[in-house]
């Protein structure tokens, strides 16, 4: 699942549905027609993810325009768990894969039920071990992010998921803030977790404005990449005004696929296209006869010139033919080779 040849695109869709079905499959419609590989949702029960009135924290951060309550946006946001059932066979039919962050035994369960083929855990959970080990019970591949986390937590869910049986894990680099800064995005931990974990794949959650930040991770080695995509920035709703829209989410595909075939094509050594071969044999240039030599005339460096195209000897050969004598005449501009002069 997560072993692809090319960059794991995920649409996250989150609760950008605003707990409308119908929303829902068109955000989902809309996912496949601009081309990514997934659409993801946040299964999740309020009660048992946050406290109405959480005491001394920053909850009120996320209040709407209307003052209503972080707890109030997520109860309105939820899915039912037979609209999510009929979701999956939905997805199943548009041929698009359908996966949900999980957020604890019930929403996990609903997942299950769904039949996905792989989990998300969120970043607010990476330290969540009681939830990483209901995951792990699945065996079925899993997606964290890692905002707000550091390297040993990091390892930690690692350890939890591997012991668990889990053989496919993504790691996805973030910053937990809506929207970060520039200074906020640290992008050098992808290599990072690259080296750290080399038998996992490395991506990338991107909460940034715009498809810019997501696109350019794809030359540091982010081979998943999650963006926040809703149907309209205008809807009401927590995260629609950060996603992006379907026009941006196909031009991101669209950057992406581009880039991608432009790196990493060998790692371990600089590497020629075929095409490049071809314009390198018109392009480059040849040793040849300046002027007229005859058969037995010691050559000397005056009766040389360098010209295109480049399908005899390079110029870097010249201390090679300097000096040694014609083999035949060799009339002006004749392309000079090995078999033309004596040994």
């Amino acid at each position: 699942m997560l072993k692809y040849d090319r960059t794991f695109i995920i649409a996250e869709a989150g609760i950008n549905h605003n707990g409308d079905i119908e929303i829902a499959k068109k955000l989902i419609t809309a996912a496949k027609e601009c081309g990514v590989d997934a659409i993801k949702f946040q299964s999740f029960k309020t009660d048992e993810l946050i406290m109405e009135n959480p005491p001394g924290t920053k909850h009120d951060l996320f209040k709407d325009q209307n003052g209503k309550s972080l707890f109030d946006m997520l109860v309105d946001s939820e899915m039912s768990d037979d609209n999510f059932m009929k979701l999956a066979e939905f997805a199943k039919k548009e041929g698009i894969i359908l996966f949900n962050s999980v957020f604890g035994r019930r929403s996990l369960d609903v997942a299950v039920k769904m039949g996905v083929p792989l989990f998300k855990v969120a970043s607010c959970d990476l330290n969540n071990h009681y939830l990483l080990k209901m995951v792990a019970k699945t065996k079925k591949p899993v997606i964290f992010s890692v905002g707000m986390g550091d390297m040993k937590e990091i390892k930690e869910a690692v350890k939890i998921l591997e012991k668990g049986g889990i053989k496919e894990i993504g790691i996805l680099h973030c910053t937990a803030l809506y929207p970060p800064t520039a200074s906020d995005l640290n992008l050098q931990a992808i290599g990072i977790l690259k080296k750290a974990f080399p038998k996992n794949t490395i991506g990338y959650s991107d909460h940034t404005p715009g498809i810019f930040v997501s696109v350019s991770t794809i030359p540091l080695g982010a081979k998943i990449i999650e963006k926040h995509f809703t149907l309209d920035k205008n809807m009401s709703g927590l995260d629609q005004a950060r996603s992006i829209d379907p026009a941006e989410l196909k031009q991101m595909v669209k950057e992406i696929r581009y880039l991608e075939k432009a790196v990493n094509l060998n790692e371990k050594n600089i590497v020629i296209s075929k095409s490049e071969k071809d314009m390198r044999q018109f392009m480059r240039r040849s040793i040849v006869a300046d002027k007229a030599i005859d058969k037995g005339a010691k050559i000397t460096e005056d009766m040389l010139g360098v010209k295109r195209p480049g399908t005899g000897l390079s110029s870097s050969e010249m201390d090679k033919v300097v000096g040694k004598r014609a083999k035949r005449n060799l009339l002006r501009n004749t392309i000079i080779k090995h078999s033309d002069l004596e040994r």
